[in-house]
């Protein structure tokens, strides 16, 4: 009779376990970065802060901005290179183009001519025409530096590098609600 019971609990714990191991799955691209998969086909970045050791010399080339608790911006030379919602929420695609036209509650919107994520909820991204670097994210300008071409401003934060090697000597100045991360 003990050997029933203990069947039947390990097939109930097996029925338990087994749905859960399949709800998302972590998985690691091609470039290193952490993501997360969904069993509807969808997937967003697992966000992580680690060290990265080639940021010693390159540091402001990349940036991580967090817009309050939910939006992470991705830019690389200053060009968008991705973003991610980081709430829960439906993941809707437009059924014309496949692209992503809502993560939970926001919306996100592409330039028709360019392709460009234009806007992510209420954030509007503003591009400048001739580089294609992001200038302007909601009320957030972004400026960068004219010797080094390196993130020199994210709303009030300035950062500033050293005329002859390049390196961030500076830190000034606060943006409430956002969270700046430089590599």
């Amino acid at each position: 009779m003990k050997l029933v019971y203990t069947y039947i609990l390990f097939v109930l714990s097996t029925l338990i376990y087994i749905p859960s191991t399949y709800a998302q799955q972590n998985a690691v691209t091609d470039d290193g970065r952490k993501v997360i998969l969904y069993m509807d086909g969808s997937w967003e970045y697992l966000h992580t802060h680690e060290h990265h050791p080639e940021a010693e010399e390159e540091s402001g080339r990349k940036a991580h901005i967090l817009l309050g608790k939910d939006i992470m911006i991705y830019l690389d030379n200053g060009q968008l290179a991705d973003f991610s919602v980081q709430s829960k929420g439906p993941r809707l695609y437009d059924n014309m183009n496949g692209k992503l036209n809502r993560i939970g509650r926001y919306d996100i919107e592409y330039d028709f001519h360019t392709d460009r994520v234009k806007k992510i909820g209420s954030y509007a991204i503003e591009y400048d025409f001739h580089t294609d670097r992001v200038k302007k994210i909601g009320d957030y300008p972004i400026e960068y530096d004219f010797h080094t071409g390196k993130i020199s401003r994210v709303g009030n934060t300035r950062f500033e590098y050293s005329f002859f090697h390049g390196k961030l000597t500076n830190i000034s100045g606060d943006t409430p609600g956002v969270k700046i991360s430089l590599y």
